[in-house]
């Protein structure tokens, strides 16, 4: 399993919009949901998709609108 390019804790998301792909933990993956700058385009390393459910409770960008 890859480690995080931030802290170098274990990665569970994969970005994909880089070359080549940069592993993020969870944590640090949060961090950027909570900033406004998610990783949108990702695939997951583990098994339970924990960064989906972060992503649909606390990014501007998938939230539904109206």
């Amino acid at each position: 399993m890859a480690d995080c390019v931030q802290c170098s804790a274990p990665a569970v998301i994969e970005d994909l919009d880089t070359q080549p792909p940069q592993p993020w933990c969870l944590g640090c993956a949060t961090a950027l949901v909570r900033a406004g700058d998610p990783v949108l385009n990702y695939r997951s390393l583990g098994g339970e998709d924990a960064y989906a459910r972060i992503l649909a409770g606390g990014s501007t960008q998938v939230l539904p609108f109206g």
